[in-house]
């Protein structure tokens, strides 16, 4: 095998995960299980095992929350795969920064919208079969392709080594800027605190203030915007801009979602200034 030592150092050993899993199987243990076995000095981190099942928008979201607050260098695998087992492709991206091994289903768009300047390679099982672990099952290809190919990452192999350079198109935007209406406001996430996370993102609170006037969500119009979540009133929605830029829904010391009877699905409808 050889082994091209051009992956960015310093966080080379971390290898970061992102999946639909849960954490009720074997899935998640029998990954790490794989990478350990490779490289026992690997330093393995979870995002997040909690995506909703197949919904590669929220994957995509929380992907994107996470992955820049990593050291450089560290390997991240994504799996929110509802094609797995079928002709669908997996592909290896590098970044100045980061690599990312992810089916090509569009759950790294948003990291690509802000890592310009990255080169993919499409997964080739003939020429990197001797990364894999056999047999390779149809419904687990975390396990048997995307948990060895980081683990050999993490060792010092080159992304050329498992195929052959790819263009992608132009990762589709998931986020909506203030009065741009050629993306739709949606929701992205529902945090454990019931915070409805929309794709909304904004420059600064001041300026989200400025330009809406409510967000229609279900049979609810939200107006109020507060700084902090416990400025809010009692029982009553509010607007807020949370850590990551985006504006979400919130009701103080209660699930917005539950109040509200929101699910990710549920659509949204801007009221502008």
């Amino acid at each position: 095998m050889k082994t091209k030592k051009n992956i960015p150092q310093p966080g080379k050993n971390i290898i970061a995960l992102l999946t639909d899993f849960g954490t009720e199987d074997h899935y998640v243990a029998a990954m790490k299980g794989r990478i350990l076995s490779l490289n026992p000095s690997a330093a393995i981190v979870d995002i997040t095992h909690a995506v909703e099942p197949h919904n590669v928008r929220q994957g995509e979201y929380l992907l994107w929350s996470a992955y820049r607050f990593f050291p450089r260098g560290t390997i991240f695998i994504g799996i929110v795969d509802p094609g797995v087992g079928t002709e669908r492709t997996i592909l290896a991206i590098q970044s100045p920064e980061y690599t990312f091994i992810i089916p090509h289903n569009g759950l790294v768009n948003a990291v690509l919208n802000e890592e310009p300047k990255f080169y993919a390679v499409q997964i080739d099982l003939k020429k990197s079969a001797d990364y894999f672990h056999f047999p390779i099952s149809t419904t687990f290809h975390g396990r048997d392709i995307f948990a060895p190919l980081a683990a050999h990452l993490s060792l010092g192999v080159s992304i050329e080594e498992f195929g052959d350079r790819t263009e992608l198109p132009p990762a589709v935007p998931l986020f909506m800027h203030l009065r741009d209406e050629t993306v739709k406001p949606r929701i992205l996430h529902i945090d454990h605190f019931g915070n409805i996370i929309t794709n909304i993102r904004v420059p600064a609170q001041a300026e989200a203030e400025r330009a809406v006037k409510a967000i229609g969500i279900g049979h609810n119009l939200v107006s109020r915007w507060i700084r902090a979540y416990a400025d809010a009133l009692d029982n009553t929605p509010c607007l807020i801009v949370g850590s990551s830029g985006l504006v979400e829904i919130s009701i103080k010391n209660k699930k917005a979602s539950a109040v509200l009877s929101i699910s990710l699905d549920t659509p949204l409808k801007m009221y502008w200034k």
